[in-house]
């Protein structure tokens, strides 16, 4: 098993690549603290993880309360009794579902949820791990960051793959390796494919979706030792669309 005994944070793991990466996690040998609005979210991803053998933690954690980052990472690492890894995986791709929001609104909305909560979570956590003089953060990026998209979407994703570059740097001394996976499209809720089933998309070379498992592939490759001398990087998985 490739991550056996770590401790694993998740974020926004209710469903998607977020599940994906949890459960890949659990089946490698790591427990897992995973975060949604709502632990009642997290109900399924829990039970799948404890019927791997492995404990999962459940975490109400809204991105846009920032105050608490600190105490949540905290939370995370006395219930897992450690942390190695944390995967900062929640994000939004639109304006918040409050009625008529304003331009700004919908620019801080996704900002906030995108790229603010990244990096005060990432800092959060390699303060916990500097002792350690060990561990891993994994970055949500997406490839709309590197190829343009519509703002503030493709400005919070451009903004990760900045701060996963610098971080790494600051962090290395440490033992601390940061890096990013920039997903294309992915079959998930959010693109409207339920999770997992492949969505044809004509106009890209390999013909549909990645899946989220896919995803959680390279999530895994970054955690294990298989990467552990990578620093810095930002992995397109993007179904031949370059």
């Amino acid at each position: 098993m490739r991550l056996e005994g770590k401790k694993a944070l998740i974020t926004g793991a209710s469903r998607g690549i977020g599940k994906a990466i949890a459960l890949t996690y659990a089946r490698e040998g790591a427990d897992v603290a995973v975060t949604a609005r709502t632990t009642e979210a997290l109900a399924d991803v829990a039970r799948e993880v404890r019927a791997l053998g492995r404990e999962a933690h459940c975490i109400a954690w809204d991105m846009q309360d920032f105050a608490s980052v600190e105490g949540r990472a905290a939370e995370a690492q006395e219930l897992l009794g450690g942390l190695d890894i944390v995967v900062n995986n929640a994000g939004v791709t639109g304006p918040p579902k409050s009625q008529n929001p304003t331009p700004e609104e919908t620019y801080d909305y996704v900002m906030d949820v995108n790229l603010k909560a990244v990096v005060l979570i990432s800092r959060a956590a390699a303060k916990l791990m500097e002792p350690q003089r060990g561990g891993v953060i994994v970055n949500l990026s997406s490839d709309a960051g590197m190829r343009g998209a519509p703002s503030p979407y493709g400005i919070s994703k451009w903004g990760v793959i900045g701060f996963t570059k610098g971080l790494a740097k600051e962090m290395a001394p440490h033992g601390i390796r940061v890096n990013a996976i920039a997903p294309g499209p992915v079959a998930t809720n959010m693109m409207g494919c339920e999770d997992n089933q492949p969505k044809e998309w004509g106009a890209g070379p390999l013909g549909r979706f990645a899946l989220p498992q896919e995803i959680a592939d390279v999530a895994l490759f970054l955690a294990s030792q298989d990467s552990r001398a990578v620093f810095g990087h930002t992995i397109v998985i993007n179904t031949a669309n370059t």
